[in-house]
């Protein structure tokens, strides 16, 4: 596995020595992926990313072979038929899955030496740190300091260094060697002058080794550079410090003990509500709604709390405090100050299962992240059916109960309507309570520069009256004029109780690549939506269905359907009017609708592949094979191999094929390949058919029921009775193994399915062969 260096010089080492990585460009692609930490970068971000606003024409192409030459880079001895194991792709873009990274090591370690410190352990405290330091090779990221997407990281990992800095000389100093770290703290200043805590540390530091001049120099110096840089005074630590040395308080004579503030990922934590054995009980702190159920904090406070994990609760108010607001909470750590609308005393467990005012199966987490949002910009992805609208409008009715203004506007499908019609719709919904004031109507509703300036003017001053939350759904349809008006609204109305949420659908997103890098600079929330896991797919089934269905037909719908919602509640009502025998063999007419249309915007020798692949993916009756087999896809093709994996990649990134985790290719839900297979012309199956057989008799000779199935149904039922038959001996031989009793006619059952094909193909022909024994 590559061990990687981002700290410095961006490097890597293989199992063979240094990896070379290739030109600017495409370094930066695996820069960017590093920076991601293992989550997935879509290809128009990383579009948006490396070419800014400018991106030419065939960007995706040029990103489709970064990614290639890297992963030969990264993995020489992996065949192209083989899943990558580092740089793998996943719908719509591609994840770095690197487990060695000096920047993550280093994180790490300046967070267990953070522990450390604050369970009175500065000797391991000490260590830690100091390994941590010895990883830092030069600035994090050096070659991309220019680039937009590597600022935030570059920032975060210089200011975690600062405190490790910071935090190890004060580990030093518990040690009683405070004469040590006065150095290396005067050099960190050099670095960083505006840093109070370094010069605090100094200060200390200087007083305990008898150098009580010194100390005090040292804090004038830091009040000329805080009123110099900053027109401030030094803030309430250094004044303490100050008027301490002066007093020769005994308090500085040795390190206090730790104060623990709050709770880091690592300690415990509140109760959730669900686990509560029933009434009401104290607490302190922020409590969760994460499980459903809405409760409120008993004291409010300043608490460090992780962010992935807690939530404000409904009513409450949050803000994030500075990572030092409280002395000696661990690095990593957020810190929120709650403050809610009225006191509470206890947290009680909530009756039911808290699903909201709607049903909304399987989408409380995202739900909750939305709802969170009070400000910015939130983009909501997912393919055609994965329930984006469901999620944005039930997030705009909860907040609508709450207070805020809320106005939904979406980008019609059809051509000929207005320039920016979704920005007339929103508007048209909150000048109903919203009066333009002193932006006209018509400079509101002007087009062009003036008009989104007068937008977003009348939207801040609007919210200075109450949070407003704007919903722009199908971005992807999306004019110019759209497009450039919710920039404007996202940049101009920063800071102000403005809540944008976008929803898109990622496969044809390409075309927003310089939307999304101009809004990446609010650090929207994204939120990707995949199917329903399967006990939220069998709930939205039994409700929607309004019968009865057996358990073993809710687990082949979940997974027929992929969790997709709407194909879920499309083969509901198949259910309900035809039965579970009808849903599990029949693409709902709704749905193979929306997959077509979904299919059509793949490039013509993409649907090609796909259709061999549909051929080669059937559900063959008496095989446990699945899957696509890449050799023979291959062999089918007939163009050649590199033809076939740039197919399949712009497959992958479409969300089109997946790769299982054993290797090969798999269409994303039997639903889709079936819609794939049925849009073929009969003529056009039949060959494929064909060559599959064939390609089957060349590579997989075995496979007599494959055979059998793809000689019936490519027009050569002689071949097809003979593999029916080998492929019915076998069974026999199998099954007799297993159970002395079994009958031929039970283990040949899957080979005449076959026969029978061949027998109705032989009467279609009206010339059948002499011999020809059907089963």
């Amino acid at each position: 596995m590559a061990v990687f260096s981002v700290l410095g010089a961006l490097q890597a080492i293989g199992e063979d020595g240094p990896i070379e990585f290739g030109g600017p460009r495409q370094r930066s692609v695996l820069g960017r992926l590093l920076v991601a930490r293992g989550q997935v970068v879509p290809v128009g971000r990383l579009i948006s990313d490396l070419w800014r606003d400018q991106p030419p024409p065939g960007a995706a192409g040029s990103i489709q072979t970064y990614v290639s030459h890297l992963r030969r880079a990264l993995e020489p001895r992996r065949t192209i038929r083989t899943p990558a194991r580092l740089l793998v792709t996943v719908p719509p873009g591609y994840a770095l899955r690197a487990e060695h990274v000096d920047a993550w090591r280093f994180e790490e370690l300046v967070r267990q030496g953070s522990r450390r410190l604050l369970d009175g352990d500065a000797a391991a405290a000490v260590a830690a740190l100091e390994e941590a330091l010895a990883l830092w090779k030069g600035p994090a990221y050096l070659e991309f300091a220019s680039a937009d997407w590597a600022l935030n990281e570059i920032a975060r990992l210089d200011e975690l260094r600062a405190t490790a800095v910071e935090q190890r000389a004060s580990a030093v100093m518990a040690l009683g060697t405070p004469g040590s770290v006065i150095a290396d703290l005067r050099a960190h200043l050099v670095e960083h002058p505006l840093r109070e805590e370094g010069w605090r540390l100094l200060a200390t530091a200087l007083y305990r080794q008898g150098r009580q001049g010194d100390a005090l120099a040292a804090l004038r110096e830091a009040r000329r550079m805080l009123v110099a840089e900053l027109g401030v005074d030094p803030g309430p630590a250094l004044r303490r410090l100050e008027a301490g040395i002066l007093a020769h308080s005994p308090e500085l004579d040795l390190p206090g003990p730790a104060r623990t503030a709050g709770w880091d990922d690592h300690a415990a934590r509140p109760r959730f509500a669900r686990d509560l054995p029933g009434g009401d009980i104290p607490v302190r702190g922020i409590a969760t709604r994460e499980t459903g159920p809405r409760v409120n904090p008993a004291e409010p406070g300043a608490v460090a709390v992780p962010p992935a994990t807690f939530t404000e609760p409904p009513g409450a108010a949050s803000a994030a405090a500075a990572p030092r607001a409280v002395p000696t909470v661990a690095d990593g750590a957020v810190l929120l100050r709650i403050s809610t609308a009225g006191p509470a005393t206890a947290l009680t467990a909530a009756p039911g299962g808290g699903e909201g005012r709607v049903r909304l199966f399987g989408r409380r987490s995202e739900l909750s992240l939305l709802l969170d949002r009070s400000e910015g910009v939130a983009l909501v992805s997912g393919e055609a059916g994965m329930g984006k609208t469901a999620l944005v409008e039930e997030a705009a009715a909860v907040r609508a109960g709450q207070g805020a203004r809320v106005a939904i506007g979406r980008c019609p499908a059809t051509r000929g309507a207005p320039p920016g019609w979704a920005w007339t719709e929103i508007l048209r919904t909150l000048t109903t309570a919203v009066p333009f004031g002193e932006h006209g109507a018509e400079s509101v509703r002007g087009e062009g520069f003036h008009g989104r300036r007068a937008v977003a003017a009348h939207l801040r001053a609007a919210a200075a009256e109450a949070p407003i939350m704007l919903v722009v759904e199908d971005l992807h349809r999306a004019d110019r004029e759209t497009l450039d008006t919710l920039v404007e609204v996202v940049v101009e109305t920063a800071g102000a109780a403005v809540t944008v949420v976008c929803t898109f659908r990622q496969e044809e997103a390409g075309r927003l690549a310089g939307t999304m890098a101009a809004l990446a600079r609010r650090e929207p929330l994204r939120i990707a939506l995949r199917g329903l896991r399967p006990g939220a797919a069998a709930g939205l089934v039994t409700a929607v269905a309004g019968v009865p269905v057996t358990r073993p037909a809710l687990t082949a719908v979940a997974a027929r359907t992929g969790g997709n919602p709407f194909f879920l509640r499309e083969t509901a009502r198949l259910i309900a009017a035809e039965g579970e025998a009808a849903a599990l063999t029949t693409v709902p007419a709704g749905v193979r609708d929306v997959l077509a249309a979904r299919l059509a915007v793949l490039p013509a020798r993409v649907r090609t592949v796909l259709g061999e692949a549909a051929v080669l993916d059937a559900e063959v009756p008496g095989t446990h094979a699945g899957g696509v087999d890449l050799d023979v896809l291959v062999a089918v093709h007939g163009g050649g191999e590199d033809a076939v994996m740039d197919a399949a990649e712009a497959a992958l990134l479409a969300g089109v094929l997946v790769e299982p985790g054993g290797g090969g290719l798999r269409f994303a839900s039997p639903v889709l390949r079936d819609t794939v297979y049925g849009a073929m012309p009969r003529l056009r199956r039949a060959r494929t058919h064909a060559r599959v057989a064939a390609a089957l008799e060349r590579l997989r000779p075995d496979e007599a029921a494959a055979l059998a199935h793809h000689h019936a149904l490519g027009g050569d039922p002689v071949r097809a009775a003979r593999y029916a038959l080998t492929a019915a001996e076998r069974a026999d031989l199998r099954y007799a193994r297993r159970e002395s009793g079994l009958g031929r006619g039970q283990g040949a059952r899957p080979a005449r399915d076959y026969a029978s094909v061949a027998r109705d193909r032989l009467r279609e022909t009206q010339s059948p062969p002499t011999g020809a024994s059907l089963l």
